[in-house]
């Protein structure tokens, strides 16, 4: 059924608009824990020192794991007509060329994401560090080349789902999910969760 190229662009934004509001809590949620951990440590009963539980964490971490999952089968298996297109991705150069780009950025994406946890452990990736926990600063691999590994992994994970599956490179109404991600976790790196906690900084002031 032919689509207007006007109808595909507000299609476009409207899914941009909706995944940026289903997504974008996870990252305000840990900038909140980010910059502002004693309020945070407040509002989920945490106690105001010590070495915080961190089974809600855990379950923040989870639960928009399973939000992220929820978005992606939403948008995706619609698109492929609840199937996997295989002879669209292997029947032809230009199908294999985007399974190959695709597979290797998912692969580099899992690699930063597995590589954190060796590095900091999982207390360190669920925020052990603000709320309490010994976290030994990390100087060696992945962070010897990235200030945020495991963020470009997702970044990077989410692109190479959809550069696989997509019907052509150029289909930019495939990748409104990956342009979300993009958009949250930049915003994650260089402003939510970036620079010094602001709730030190009146303490320093004082």
């Amino acid at each position: 059924r032919h689509r207007f190229p006007a109808v595909i662009a507000m299609d476009f934004l409207s899914s941009l608009m909706l995944y940026g509001l289903l997504l974008g809590p996870e990252r305000l949620v840990y900038g909140f824990v980010y910059h502002y951990t004693p309020s945070f440590r407040k509002v989920a009963g945490l106690g105001e020192s010590g070495k915080a539980d961190l089974t809600i964490m855990h379950t923040l971490v989870s639960t928009f794991k399973v939000v992220q999952v929820a978005c992606v089968l939403s948008d995706l298996l619609p698109k492929l007509g609840y199937t996997v297109p295989l002879d669209r991705m292997f029947g032809n150069a230009d199908g294999l060329s985007r399974v190959a780009v695709g597979a290797a950025l998912v692969g580099l994406g899992q690699v930063l994401n597995a590589s954190i946890y060796y590095a900091i452990g999982s207390v360190g990736v669920h925020y052990g560090h603000q709320l309490g926990h010994e976290v030994p600063w990390c100087t060696t691999w992945p962070f010897t080349v990235l200030n945020n590994p495991q963020y470009i992994g997702v970044v990077l994970t989410f692109w190479g789902i959809y550069v696989m599956l997509a019907p052509s490179w150029t289909d930019y109404e495939w990748y409104a999910i990956p342009l979300v991600i993009s958009f949250w976790y930049t915003l994650s790196c260089n402003l939510l969760e970036s620079g010094t906690p602001r709730h030190t900084l009146g303490a320093k002031k004082a």
